[in-house]
């Protein structure tokens, strides 16, 4: 049998290429118009970012300075008007309390609870915190206080004002008797968990040193011994207590008495001197003795050689 020409041996195609558009090029046909839109609307948000970033961080630097220039609870209040959403705004509300504290307390615990409420991430929370605690411990409220002030001894990001929480906890608890629990909040407060300084260690020692202290022991002195009885009885005279003023006592000076002038008496004249007296005459020496006569030489003796 004779076979045909198309039972060749040369292999059949599979399939046949298309060389028509690609499935991207009709895509970007399609879409070119919507892609261009979307890349100018993307410029446009990152040049109103720009912008808007650089408008926030000028509010914010001019909220800073007014801030800083604040000096009365009026200035304050004009930041939180101008910038309310800024970080000064939130940070003008404690400092209001320190000056409202003086002439209204209730008014400088209101502002510290506002800032403590409306905001709860700012990085002077636990600050607040700590002084609405001091604040309500000065009016009586411990109960209250405690919490607040537990709430950032215990806390692990508040390290920086911690020790202060733990030294006012060891406080309330040395007044209520709590020795022990006031030994561990003062122990507590000497810690630096973060590395970073612990600025009231020193604070913390001392107060310790306090509380392991002893009271004094009073000591009743002894009965006065009965005397015997026919004993002759001398009293105990105590001796007495020379008390010192606290401030010496200055014997004052005498006014001088002024002198009466004395009138000026008259020159006495001078003496004229003595006349000299007549030198004596010359006394004459008076004659000499005569002499004693010799003895009478008996008859027939020898009279005597002159010596």
């Amino acid at each position: 049998m004779a076979e045909s020409p198309s039972s060749s041996n040369t292999p059949a195609p599979i399939a046949e290429i298309d060389h028509g558009p690609s499935k991207l090029d009709q895509f970007l046909d399609a879409h070119t118009k919507k892609l261009i839109i979307g890349a100018i609307l993307v410029a446009v948000g990152i040049a109103a970012y720009v912008v808007y970033s650089g408008v926030a961080k000028g509010e914010a630097e001019e909220a800073g300075a007014a801030l800083m220039d604040a000096e009365k609870i009026a200035d304050y209040q004009d930041v939180i008007k101008k910038w309310p959403e800024s970080n000064a705004a939130a940070s003008a509300l404690p400092l209001i309390a320190d000056i409202q504290w003086a002439d209204s307390q209730p008014d400088s615990i209101a502002s510290l609870e506002e800032f403590i409420s409306k905001y709860p991430e700012h990085p002077s929370l636990a600050t607040a915190k700590v002084s609405l605690g001091l604040r309500l411990l000065e009016q009586g409220k411990t109960s209250e206080a405690s919490e607040l002030l537990t709430e950032v001894a215990e806390s692990e990001t508040a390290t920086y004002i911690a020790p202060l929480a733990c030294i006012a906890l060891g406080d309330i608890a040395k007044a209520e008797g709590k020795t022990e629990d006031a030994k561990k909040w003062y122990e507590k407060a000497q810690e630096d968990p973060s590395e970073q300084g612990n600025t009231f260690k020193d604070t913390a020692a001392a107060r310790l040193i306090l509380v392991n202290a002893k009271p004094p022991v009073k000591i009743k002195p002894a009965l006065p011994v009965p005397p015997k009885p026919g004993a002759p009885t001398n009293p105990v005279v105590p001796a007495p207590i020379l008390e010192t003023p606290d401030t010496p006592e200055t014997t004052p000076t005498p006014t001088p008495t002024p002198t009466t002038p004395t009138t000026p008496t008259a020159p006495t004249p001078p003496t004229p001197p003595t006349p000299k007296a007549d030198p004596p005459a010359p006394v004459s020496p008076a004659p000499n003795p005569p002499a004693p006569a010799a003895p009478a030489v008996p008859a027939g003796e020898k009279a005597p050689e002159p010596a």
